[in-house]
C-alpha cells in the first residue's frame, strides 16, 4: 500500500473514532393529568440533560392521562419545578408546589420502553407528568394498548422490572420520576394563589 493510500485510510480511521454518538432523545406528547380529581396546574416545568425545558402547566386537569399538547422531541427529564393546587374553584383545597431532581437513570429507562415490544417499534411516545395532592409523577410510555396493538414484550428486555402498568392499567409505563412537593393550606407567598386570595378575601 502506498504512502498516500495508507494516509487517506488513517484519516478515515480517525475520524470514525472521533465521532461521538448523537445524544438520547424521544418524539414524545405531554400529558398533564391526576388519578385523584380536580386540580389547577399553574406552572410544571421539567428541565431535560441537555438543559432544556418543557412545560407541563396546562390549567384543568382531572383524569388520567389527563390533558395533552402535541408535544415534540424530548431528552432524559432531570429536574421538575411546580406550583398546582388541589380543587378547581376558590376556596382550593390545598396548595403544592415542588422543585426536585429527576434520578439520573431516566434515560436508561426511557430506552428500555424504547426498545421494549417484540413487535411494536413506534417512533413516539408520551411523556405524562401527573399530580395527586403533593405527589407528583413522570411517566414515560410508548402507548402500546394490547386492545389494538401486540404489546408482548422482547424475553428478558427488564431485569430490574423497570415496566410497569400505567395508573389505568391499559398499557405499559416507565416510572421516571415519584416525589412529595410542599403542602399548605394557605397560598405560598409571592404566587399568583395569593394575589386570589387576598382579591377573594376583598369582595
Amino acid at each position: 500500500m502506498n504512502k498516500s493510500k495508507f494516509g487517506l485510510l488513517l484519516l478515515l480511521v480517525l475520524s470514525l473514532l472521533g465521532c461521538t454518538p448523537e445524544p438520547y432523545s424521544a418524539k414524545v406528547g405531554y400529558n398533564n393529568g391526576s388519578t385523584s380529581g380536580a386540580h389547577w396546574v399553574s406552572n410544571m416545568v421539567v428541565t431535560t440533560v441537555s438543559g432544556g425545558a418543557v412545560s407541563f402547566s396546562m390549567g384543568a386537569i382531572g383524569t388520567y392521562p389527563g390533558a395533552a399538547s402535541s408535544g415534540g422531541r424530548m431528552d432524559a427529564p432531570a429536574h421538575v419545578e411546580g406550583l398546582w393546587v388541589k380543587g378547581w374553584d376558590y376556596p382550593f383545597e390545598s396548595y403544592h408546589r415542588i422543585s426536585m431532581d429527576i434520578p439520573k437513570d431516566a434515560e436508561a429507562k426511557m430506552k428500555l420502553m424504547d426498545n421494549y415490544y417484540q413487535n411494536i417499534d413506534k417512533d413516539y411516545g408520551s411523556m405524562q407528568v401527573i399530580v395527586d395532592g403533593p405527589r407528583v409523577r413522570v411517566f414515560y410510555t410508548k402507548n402500546c394498548f394490547s386492545k389494538f396493538d401486540d404489546c408482548t414484550p422482547k424475553q428478558n428486555i427488564d431485569p430490574n422490572n423497570w415496566v410497569i402498568k400505567s395508573p389505568s392499567g391499559t398499557t405499559d409505563v416507565v416510572k421516571l420520576f415519584d416525589g412529595i412537593g410542599e403542602s399548605s393550606k394557605t397560598p405560598f407567598a409571592n404566587t399568583h394563589f395569593e394575589e386570589i386570595d387576598k382579591r377573594k378575601k376583598m369582595e
